[in-house]
C-alpha cells in the first residue's frame, strides 16, 4: 500500500464532448481520459502498438445501432485513477455485458485491488440494472499461469489486482487471447512468399477493396461475417450466432471507419463457383505507424488451400504500397486457435501480450 491516505473513489459516467477540443468540463475530462487511455495501452501492449488520435477515440465512443457503450470514470478527488467501459450488444447476445476495466499504474498493488473490486461491483450493478445475466470481463492474461483457461490454452495469475476480484466472484477463465505484432521491416521476402501462396491456391482469385464493401460483394460478406460468429473459437463464452443484414454491415463499416480510419479488405473467390471462401481485413488508423488486424476467416469448405496465409500476405503487401508509413500490424487471436496462430507465426507475427476473457453467469 502506498503511504498516501485511503482513496475516496467516485465512479461516475463520462459526458462526451462534441469534439476533442471542446472547452469546459466535458472537454477537459475527455482529454484527461485520452491521456489515461494512451498510457494504459502503451503499458499493456508496448509503445506505439495500440494508439488513437483524440478524434478516433471520441468516434469510437459514439452511440451506434449494434451495441451500447457506457463509459465510467473512477476519480480519487481530481485524479482519474480508473476507467470502466461496458459494451452491451443490441442485436444478439442481449443477456451479455462485456466489461473492460483499466487501472492507473500510479496506484500501489493494494490500491489497484481496491479499485478493481469497486469497478467489478459497478459492472455487476449496471448489468443487473439492464436485466443482463452474464458479464464477460477482460484482464491481463498469460501464455500459462496458475489458472488455466477452460479452453485448455493460456492462463492467468489469480493474485493479479485485475484478476483477484473476479476469482472471488466466481468468474470462470474461459479463453485467453494472444496479442501479436508483425514488423514489415522484418519481412523482406513478402513478395516471394505471396507468389508461393498463390501457387498453392491456384483455384482462387483475390478481390480487394478499401473502405465500404462494393455492392456486388455485400451479400457474400454478410454471410462471411455470420460465419465468423460461428466458426471462430469462443471457448465457453456466451456469444450467440449473429445475423447480418445490409444495415448491420453498413453500421459495422461506419463504426470501424469512424474518426478517419479505413478498412483494407481482401477476399478469396473460388474460380469454379464465384463463391467467396474467406476474407481478411485490416483497420488503417488516421495516423501513427501501426495497422490493426480485424477478422480473418476461411470457411470450412474452402480450407486446406493456404488461403489464410495468402490473404494475410496479400494485405501486408498492399499495406506497404498504400500506406508505407504503417510499418507494423497488431492482431488478437484466441490461444486455442492453433491454425490461425500457425499462419500468423509463419507470416512473421510474434507475441507481445496476452488478454484473459473471464465470464460470470447469474446463478439460476
Amino acid at each position: 500500500m502506498s503511504g498516501r491516505a485511503s482513496m475516496q473513489i467516485d465512479i461516475r459516467p463520462m459526458a462526451l464532448p462534441a469534439h476533442p477540443d471542446e472547452p469546459g468540463p466535458a472537454g477537459d475530462e475527455f482529454r484527461t481520459a485520452f491521456a489515461f487511455n494512451e498510457r494504459s495501452n502503451a503499458e499493456r501492449y508496448g509503445e506505439g502498438l495500440y494508439v488513437n488520435t483524440p478524434v478516433e477515440l471520441l468516434a469510437s465512443l459514439q452511440p451506434n445501432a449494434d451495441y451500447r457503450i457506457d463509459r465510467l470514470h473512477a476519480w480519487d478527488g481530481d485524479r482519474l485513477v480508473g476507467i470502466l467501459t461496458l459494451y452491451s450488444n443490441l442485436l444478439d447476445s442481449t443477456d451479455v455485458v462485456e466489461a473492460q476495466p483499466e487501472l492507473s499504474s500510479d496506484l500501489g498493488a493494494d490500491e489497484q485491488l481496491e479499485l478493481a473490486e469497486l469497478l467489478a461491483a459497478r459492472a455487476h450493478e449496471e448489468s443487473a440494472r439492464a436485466g443482463r445475466s452474464t458479464v464477460i470481463m477482460a484482464t491481463v492474461g498469460a501464455a500459462t499461469g496458475p489458472v488455466t483457461a477452460r479452453s485448455g490454452f493460456g492462463g492467468a495469475d489469480p493474485a493479479h489486482p485485475e484478476v483477484a476480484p473476479l476469482v472471488g466472484r466466481g468468474y470462470a477463465l474461459e479463453q485467453v487471447y494472444r496479442v501479436s505484432v508483425a514488423e514489415l521491416a522484418d519481412l523482406p521476402d513478402l513478395d516471394d512468399r505471396l507468389a508461393a501462396a498463390e501457387a498453392q491456391s491456384g483455384g482462387y482469385d483475390l478481390v480487394r477493396w478499401m473502405g465500404d464493401t462494393p455492392p456486388e460483394h455485400r451479400e457474400a460478406m454478410r454471410t462471411l461475417h455470420e460465419r465468423m460468429s460461428t466458426d471462430a473459437p469462443v471457448g465457453g463464452l456466451a456469444w450467440e450466432p449473429e445475423v447480418w443484414d445490409d444495415a448491420r454491415l453498413a453500421e459495422f463499416e461506419r463504426t470501424a471507419q469512424a474518426g478517419g480510419r479505413v478498412l483494407l479488405t481482401v477476399a478469396a473467390r473460388e474460380r469454379s463457383t464465384g463463391e467467396l471462401g474467406g476474407f481478411s481485413a485490416l483497420i488503417l488508423p488516421l495516423t501513427g505507424s501501426t495497422a490493426r488486424q480485424h477478422d480473418t476467416l476461411v470457411t470450412k469448405p474452402h480450407r486446406g488451400h493456404g488461403l489464410g496465409m495468402r490473404m494475410k500476405l496479400d494485405n501486408l503487401v498492399r499495406l506497404r504500397e498504400v500506406r508505407p508509413e504503417l510499418v507494423r500490424v497488431v492482431t488478437w487471436n484466441a490461444e486455442e486457435n492453433r491454425p490461425m496462430l500457425s499462419v500468423n507465426e509463419a507470416t512473421g507475427f510474434r507475441p507481445v501480450a496476452y488478454e484473459a476473457q473471464w465470464q460470470w453467469k447469474e446463478p439460476r
